[in-house]
């Protein structure tokens, strides 16, 4: 468009080239061929535009149909009371991790196979308890069961010992990750206030997305045949200036060969009165 293009070449089969080319140099004959290339590709725009609209229209009623098919899962929101349980658990472990830190055993903090330990000692306890108490046990049985209590309490003492040796580091990583699980609460928070926004946003884009293709398409028919018209009157436009520089040249010519005709006349006229001249002065 506009300056950026310029003629480089005149095509080989062009007749009289070599005349046409002054007239193509000619700013007036440029800037009339410039506007006329404008409107062409102004003209060949609103075309693409015009069978794009129809693309558009395609594309957003696949946007909307498959809004509408993903909608109803969506609304009642669902996930809210997973969200709200998660939210309650989340509550919970905060207060379990207080108590853990409170009464600093380390139990709190337990793993799940150090928990399974835990419940197998108490068993273990109450079942030598149960037997510490049967009365019809032999003497040899009771200092068995004395030496089997020993062993519990060591076992039991060194499981609360390592519970107790690691409270501090274990409760700085559920801190950690209860940070994370907040993070991603707040997330799921956000992405659920953003559908609840989006239904009520998304019909209302659609609807004005179509109203915009629909005020567009009577604009480009209306468009298009006027730019069409400007483009005629301006190729003929520029017809009219090549016509009427191609006139002058040939008038140019004309007056060019009638000047070349007296030239010749008198250079015959001056030729013819030298030779009368000369005739006589011979004789």
């Amino acid at each position: 468009m506009g300056w950026f293009w310029s003629i480089r070449e005149l095509p080989a089969q062009m007749p009289h080239a070599r005349h046409l080319a002054q007239v193509l140099a000619q700013h007036e004959f440029q800037e009339a061929l410039k506007n006329w290339r404008d409107l062409r590709f102004l003209q060949k725009n609103l075309a693409e535009w015009h069978d794009k609209l129809g693309t558009y229209g395609d594309m957003l009623a696949t946007r909307r149909k498959a809004y509408a098919d993903k909608l109803p899962p969506v609304q009642g929101r669902p996930w809210q009371a997973r969200l709200d349980a998660l939210r309650t658990r989340r509550d919970a472990v905060v207060g379990e991790i207080a108590a853990g830190e409170q009464a600093g055993d380390g139990a709190a903090f337990a793993d799940a196979n150090e928990t399974a330990l835990r419940i197998r000692i108490e068993g273990a306890r109450k079942l030598i308890d149960g037997l510490a108490a049967d009365a019809s046990i032999d003497a040899e049985s009771k200092a068995e069961v004395a030496r089997a209590r020993e062993r519990l309490r060591l076992a039991s003492g060194v499981l609360d010992w390592r519970l107790s040796q690691s409270a501090l580091d274990r409760a700085w990583a559920a801190k950690k990750e209860l940070v994370g699980l907040d993070a991603g609460l707040a997330d799921a928070a956000r992405r659920d206030a953003d559908l609840a926004e989006a239904q009520k946003t998304e019909p209302a884009r659609f609807d004005a997305f179509d109203k915009r293709i629909a005020a567009l398409d009577p604009r480009l028919l209306l468009l298009m045949p006027r730019v069409a018209a400007l483009g005629r009157e301006q190729k003929v436009a520029a017809q009219e200036i090549a016509v009427a520089e191609l006139t002058r040249h040939q008038e140019r010519l004309a007056s060019y060969e009638t000047q070349a005709r007296f030239a010749v006349a008198q250079l015959y006229d001056r030729a013819y009165a030298k030779a009368a001249n000369d005739g006589p002065a011979k004789r």
